[in-house]
């Protein structure tokens, strides 16, 4: 049934899920929860993502997509708001941090200039003119909130939108995201309820401040709720812990493959093991070919292991990258992939062990319960506030690091030594990798695509606020 497509459309609660940005979009559409959606008999979902290219998968579901605000061709005056609301939202972000005293802000404004014009690009306010001026100042800090609501009341497409299906309930799916402002200012207006999500577990602690008008709100885990309380002020009667959409393909998969067959796929022999490093983007990863080919070197004293590369989803450049180490059966270069997490999943759950700098693939291998170790290096030819270990101090991942769940290689030695030991022993790390599930990831039963549809249905369900 396509949600919409019939008269019975009218006897359901019509529901507006916001999903802004890809990660959002990969998890809620790679992890069978649109589905799910989908088949409900009580509620007609409309989903509005950037990419015209959802619209398809979307119909598959069973649900209507829709484009999120339209920027390319629209009237100059929508135009210069989004341009101005984009531009205020970084100089919120910034003051927000500030306040709040961010570890992982503070730190940023210390790196060099280069990578601070690629946070920029990514929509992150690494330059210290974002705070001009009083950067500490609560009340101008609410004043410039204030001036964001402002800036969206009237918005024709969104309030059109909302005329048009009257939803009973509208879902943002990353309450910190700029372009999400629009759409819960025109449900205030109509006094349609909102149900705020957590896009990630990261945000609430670098994101900046949550977008006004959100009823409930759905946290991944205890830790995420804490920060909400914590640093937003969220009273915890308001937060509801599902656990992490994401890790639902990882802990209940459809269909697991076998070692044997998951070995044939990367070329592999049954007698094989393999370490699997998760690269970065090249912006961020710049370091990592130099270390996946020492560390290839180092492996050949283990003739029976591999290192298989898997290449970051966003990463154009992965073979001009990595393509010179591609040798099977000893090195094994994986081209991009954005949203098999199965087969993701496959990969992590047979490795030995998977290395990173400060991917949450790190977290898919604790879940797993495979050796996580994160690259951590303190190169001496990077400027301080540069090298991968500073990212291991940030709030978020400094909370992780804390329960011992993976273990930091702070330079090429230390790495090799790590990968060694955890060859040595299949059972290295189990105890911090409880720790750090417990603490981080729980609840983790494979379920949370049905607690997130309930919360919907409920929502739906309560009707519009008085």
């Amino acid at each position: 049934m396509l949600s919409g497509g019939s008269d019975q459309i009218h006897d359901m609660k019509r529901v507006l899920i916001v999903l802004p940005g890809a990660m959002v979009v990969r998890n809620w559409f790679s992890t069978g929860l649109l589905e799910k959606l989908g088949q409900q008999p009580d509620i007609a979902i409309t989903v509005v993502t950037p990419d015209a290219g959802d619209a398809a998968v979307a119909e598959r579901a069973g649900v209507v997509w829709r484009p999120l605000l339209r920027v390319a061709g629209s009237p100059w005056m929508t135009r210069l708001r989004v341009m101005a609301s984009f531009a205020l939202h970084l100089v919120i972000v910034f003051r927000f941090n500030t306040i709040a005293g961010f570890r992982g802000a503070a730190q940023r404004l210390q790196q060099s200039r280069r990578l601070r014009r690629l946070a920029l690009r990514d929509g992150v306010p690494a330059f210290s003119f974002f705070g001009w001026p009083f950067p500490r100042s609560r009340w101008l800090l609410h004043g410039l909130l204030r001036l964001q609501g402002v800036l969206w009341r009237r918005c024709a497409q969104v309030e059109g939108m909302l005329d048009q299906l009257d939803p009973a309930l509208i879902v943002i799916g990353h309450v910190q995201n700029s372009f999400v402002w629009p759409y819960a200012v025109a449900a205030q207006t109509r006094r349609i309820p909102v149900l705020g999500i957590i896009g990630s577990w990261d945000q609430p602690t670098t994101k900046g401040p949550l977008v006004p008008y959100v009823g409930r709100i759905l946290a991944q885990s205890r830790n995420v709720a804490h920060h909400l309380t914590c640093y937003h002020g969220v009273d915890q009667s308001r937060i509801d812990v599902v656990g992490w959409i994401q890790m639902d393909p990882l802990v209940k998969p459809k269909q697991a493959a076998s070692r044997a067959d998951l070995l044939a796929t990367l070329g592999l022999s049954s007698g094989h093991r393999y370490v699997m490093l998760g690269s970065s983007p090249e912006r961020l990863g710049h370091n990592e070919p130099a270390i996946a080919r020492n560390l290839a070197a180092a492996l050949a004293q283990h003739p029976d292991c591999a290192l298989v590369i898997r290449a970051h989803p966003n990463d154009r450049n992965w073979q001009a990258r990595f393509g010179s180490l591609h040798s099977p059966p000893h090195v094994v270069l994986l081209p991009p992939e954005f949203g098999e997490m199965e087969r993701m999943a496959d990969q992590i759950r047979h490795a030995s062990a998977v290395l990173s700098p400060a991917g949450s693939i790190l977290l898919d291998a604790a879940v797993l319960d495979v050796p996580a170790i994160a690259l951590a290096f303190e190169n001496d030819d990077e400027p301080f506030a540069d090298r991968l270990a500073r990212r291991y101090e940030m709030e978020h991942w400094a909370d992780l690091v804390e329960t011992g769940g993976m273990s930091l290689a702070r330079n090429q030695d230390e790495l090799e030594r790590l990968v060694h030991d955890v060859l040595s022993d299949s059972g290295f790390g189990a105890d911090g990798r409880a720790r750090l599930r417990e603490r981080h990831l729980e609840p983790l039963d494979g379920d949370v695509g049905e607690r997130i549809v309930a919360a919907i249905r409920s929502a739906a369900n309560c009707g519009r606020t008085s």
